[in-house]
């Protein structure tokens, strides 16, 4: 199945069920999201060399990605030269800000995955905010219900 489809269907089940993306798990520091990385100018992933010039040259913290290819949709693919041999960046203080929100729950509605081996997972779920609320809400609802009038 497309990506588009698979992101179309994602929203659509998560309307229909009134649930949320859900990230969990945490950063395993295996590399791979610094190895293998897509990035978007906007609301676009990028396609072309001239369009990566151009956010390089909006966005100099860009200059620390190479091209390494393409995927099979033709968006390109890039790496990370501040990834050290420990896995870990090189430059970690000044990140830019898709390093620091990695991952987006928006991958999840765009019909991406994460990297093989990621420790984060983005699902379609309740969230802690959501299920604590409605644990309250039960719990008030069984208080008003319980008292002598």
């Amino acid at each position: 199945m497309n990506t588009f489809l698979t992101g179309w269907l994602r929203w659509l089940v998560l309307r229909w069920s009134r649930r949320e993306i859900v990230l969990t798990g945490g950063c395993r520091q295996c590399g791979t999201c610094c190895r293998r990385i897509q990035i978007q100018s906007g609301h676009r992933w990028l396609r072309s060399r001239r369009a990566f010039a151009r956010l390089q040259q909006a966005c100099p913290e860009y200059q620390r990605f190479a091209i390494i290819g393409r995927d099979r949709r033709g968006l390109l693919i890039f790496s990370c030269s501040a990834l050290q041999p420990d896995n870990r960046c090189g430059d970690y203080a000044q990140r830019p800000s898709i390093c620091r929100q990695f991952p987006e729950k928006a991958l999840y509605l765009c019909g991406g995955t994460l990297p093989q081996g990621c420790g984060f997972k983005l699902s379609g779920g309740v969230t802690f905010a959501r299920r604590l609320q409605q644990a309250q809400d039960k719990n008030s609802s069984r208080r008003q219900t319980t008292q002598p009038s």
